[in-house]
């Protein structure tokens, strides 16, 4: 599916009117079908990569423990529903039914993680990695932001080693992004564990929460972070950066993966 529309406007400039269209982000209502019906769930996301999308939310909820658990996943267009099938945490899934936070994002976003669950351990040592080689690589994800350019309406998610990206994935969410590139490092087989994240939005302590899950050591924005995130990235020893932009960063913490 197309990720954006044409839609008829006016736009109003120096008090003239102009008629014309405007390319728009395309965003679709989409179910997630856990095991047959175990747990569903209704998603507002950018029409690609839905696939990605499903096992990345599972991951980092906790629900997902590794590829092997996972069984099929398959985006059904005539139904609107990705079904996904697996071996996932039963106390996960229950909680999803039963318990929810509303997060941070867009559309009523949120999450049944609990930090103190067994998903949620310490991250591994992860690179080192200069701020200038950081800004290297949020210039090359920026170049590659080509929906973002287009229409302003999207958020961005990168994973990439120390030397360049990996994989890169957009969506109208940036808890959907997140997902997405998450999950498709999975499907690669890609360990996460050494790599870095980068991503357009808000750090907030539901995003840190999925990277703490997913094993991410290094999670960086050029937006700013939320206190509550920050505090969750030093518990578990996670290198947050935000404001990488114009050649400088913040790092809030795990400062010694980052050198001058």
């Amino acid at each position: 599916m197309d990720p954006t529309r044409q839609w008829p406007i006016r736009q109003f400039k120096d008090g003239r009117v102009v008629s014309r269209t405007d390319a728009v982000v395309s965003e679709t209502r989409i179910e997630l079908d856990v095991n047959d019906g175990q747990v569903t769930l209704a998603m507002l996301c950018l029409p690609r990569d839905l696939e990605a999308l499903a096992a990345g939310f599972l991951l980092g909820e906790g629900a997902l423990r590794s590829r092997d658990d996972l069984e099929s996943v398959e985006y059904l267009p005539q139904e609107s529903k990705v079904a996904i099938r697996g071996d996932f945490d039963a106390d996960v899934l229950k909680n999803m039914n039963r318990r929810w936070t509303w997060g941070t994002g867009c559309g009523g976003g949120g999450t049944s993680r609990d930090v103190d669950a067994p998903a949620h351990r310490p991250v591994g040592p992860g690179p080192g990695i200069s701020s200038q080689r950081l800004v290297q690589l949020a210039e090359s994800f920026r170049r590659r932001a080509d929906l973002w350019r287009k229409t302003g309406g999207v958020h961005a998610c990168a994973l990439a080693d120390t030397r360049r990206l990996l994989l890169f994935a957009e969506d109208v969410g940036r808890h959907n992004a997140f997902d997405k590139v998450v999950g498709m490092a999975l499907f690669e087989g890609i360990d996460v564990s050494d790599k870095i994240v980068l991503a357009t939005g808000r750090l907030s302590a539901d995003i840190v929460s999925k990277a703490v899950a997913a094993r991410v050591p290094i999670l960086v924005s050029r937006s700013a972070v939320t206190s509550l995130a920050a505090e969750l990235a030093r518990r578990f020893g996670m290198t947050l950066v935000g404001f990488l932009r114009g050649g400088r960063l913040n790092a809030y913490s795990g400062y010694e993966r980052v050198r001058p």
